[in-house]
């Protein structure tokens, strides 16, 4: 039973809201799969997953924009999973990359102190890379961190690739206009430099 005027019930307001994620999740995934096959929207994602991710902070951006040119994989997608890596889930997976590094290339505490990530927003964090231990400490965070994020990009790759597969099984109308778009989009360079009428091949 509705409430006044210009109200909802619980009820309802518990279906419009499930409604509502079900929409954007319509969206987003068709937004994904508008043109390209899931394994091509599941690499560019775990791309921009393993660049966002990856040591070489303040590059993140940019580095998503190149490889999706090199690569020639969508854009968008690269760019929306480098924003996995952010101020919330840096520090953590950074830390754990600097433990990975240490442990491979065998480096005790009692030679390279570790560090105390829980400060990594004070000075004297920083300072611990002064030094001696600066060498050490570097190649730990570098190899780790580059490793771990490689793969985590191998995984999102893995998993998101399957979900849109299902995701096509199931919604056969959104597989089909993905195809019919990527269909339209091949045959555009073709039709936009047609050849001459007089044009002979000798």
């Amino acid at each position: 039973m509705s409430g006044p005027a210009g109200t909802k019930s619980p009820t309802q307001g518990r279906r419009y809201r499930r409604s509502l994620k079900r929409r954007s999740l319509r969206i987003l995934l068709d937004l994904m799969g508008r043109e390209q096959t899931p394994e091509r929207v599941a690499a560019a994602v775990a791309l921009g997953v393993g660049v966002g991710l990856s040591p070489f902070i303040g590059f993140h951006f940019i580095l998503a924009i190149v490889l999706a040119f090199a690569f020639r994989l969508n854009k968008l997608d690269t760019v929306l999973g480098s924003l996995v890596g952010n101020p919330w889930t840096l520090p953590p997976f950074f830390a754990a990359g600097y433990r990975v590094g240490r442990a491979l290339l065998g480096y005790s505490s009692t030679r390279v102190a570790p560090l105390h990530w829980q400060r990594i927003l004070h000075e004297d964090f920083w300072v611990a890379f002064r030094g001696p231990g600066f060498g050490p400490r570097l190649a730990s965070f570098l190899l780790g961190t580059t490793l771990l994020a490689a793969a985590t990009a191998l995984v999102t790759y893995m998993v998101l690739r399957g979900m849109l597969r299902v995701y096509h099984r199931k919604h056969p109308r959104v597989a089909e206009r993905a195809a019919r778009r990527r269909a339209i989009s091949e045959r555009l360079p073709d039709e936009a430099h047609p050849m001459p009428p007089d044009h002979r091949i000798h």
